[in-house]
Parts: structure tokens; sequence; C-alpha cells
């Protein structure tokens, strides 16, 4: 396999990903062959072997990235989910510069945001967050409120891909924003609220 951390090597990922992107919305994937995607890559198929074994490879790899980009993104924010405002900001900048690769995912999974390693990570999130300000002590409760928080969030960003990316992001960013604040106001004193606000 090709060093990943290689300029010409991340150039030639990204070229193939684009093309796989690109013919995944003309056709189903079962019906992308690796000599239709090497074709629409300008690449050879002993370049694409250098990099991946499948094409479902290409699509893990993705995938992958995408769970690391949300990672960090919760990695970065001081408190975790409770610097609401930030972490789904960043979220809906990760969807906006990654848009024709989520749509293609989410043709393969529909519930990538619904079920799955993303939802799951960004669970755990919110329930550290609210350990660590001791806002709930009850583990049936935090886990209840961390599932209806996510589910919410993440619902309304699949809604907008369903509606073919109709409408403002950030509209749909400030909506999360606002329901997953109004959702914990219940829950998380009012002194650390305002840090959510």
């Amino acid at each position: 396999m090709a060093n990943p951390t290689d300029l010409r090597v991340i150039k030639t990922r990204q070229t193939i990903r684009n093309a796989l992107s690109s013919l995944m919305s003309e056709m189903e994937l079962s019906d992308i062959t690796i000599t239709a995607l090497c074709a629409r890559a300008q690449i050879n198929r002993k370049t694409f072997y250098r990099h991946y074994r499948s094409i479902s490879d290409v699509i893990t790899e993705f995938e992958n990235e995408l769970l690391a980009d949300f990672s960090e993104i919760l990695k970065k924010s001081k408190t975790s989910m409770f610097d609401i405002g930030a972490v789904l900001g960043e979220i809906s900048a990760l969807i906006s510069g990654n848009r024709d690769y989520f749509v293609s995912l989410l043709a393969l999974n529909p519930e990538l945001f619904s079920g799955g390693r993303v939802k799951a990570m960004l669970r755990r999130a919110i329930e550290i967050a609210l350990r660590d300000i001791g806002a709930i002590q009850d583990e049936r409760t935090l886990h209840m409120l961390s599932e209806y928080t996510v589910s919410g969030v993440l619902s309304l960003y699949s809604a907008w891909f369903d509606e073919g990316c109709a409408g403002s992001l950030d509209d749909v960013t400030e909506t999360a924003r606002r329901l997953a604040t109004n959702g914990l106001n219940g829950f998380v004193p009012g002194e650390r609220l305002k840090e959510i606000l």
C-alpha cells in the first residue's frame, strides 16, 4: 500500500474518491466497477490497486475519516458537547465541505446519522459532558437524555439530506442548537446552561 502522508498519494486518493462520488450519483454502487472508477478518475487499475483493494475500501476509508473529523470536533470543544453552538457549527462545516460524499454515503447507508458509529460517538460525548458537570446522577436518565438529544439533532441533518439539501444548512444548525439547548434545560443547572447558549 502507498504511504498515506505522501502528497501524491493524498491527491490520487482524493481523485479516486471524487470519481466514486460522481459515479454513485449516476448509478447504484453494485453497478460500479473498478474499470469504470479508474476511467472516471483517469488512472489505471494498477494505480487503483496501489491504494485500495476494492471499492468498499474507498468508502470505508472515507467513513473512518469522517468519524475522525467528528472526534476531533468534539476534542476541540472545551467542555465537549456543552459548547453546543460551536460543536454544531463545526459539524455543519464538515457536512457542507463534504456534502457530495454525505449524499453518496447516505444513499448506501440511510442510517448513517440515525445509527452506528456517528451517533454512538455523539451520545458518548453528551454523556461525558453531563457527568462532568454533575447534572445527571442516574445512568438511565443520562442515557435517555443523550439518546433524545443526539437522535433529534442527527434527524434534522438527515432530513435536510433527504429533502435534497434544500434550504439553508445554517438554519438547520441553528434549529438543532436551539432544540438541543431547550431539551437540556430541565436537566442542566442554570449557571451551566448559560455556557450552552
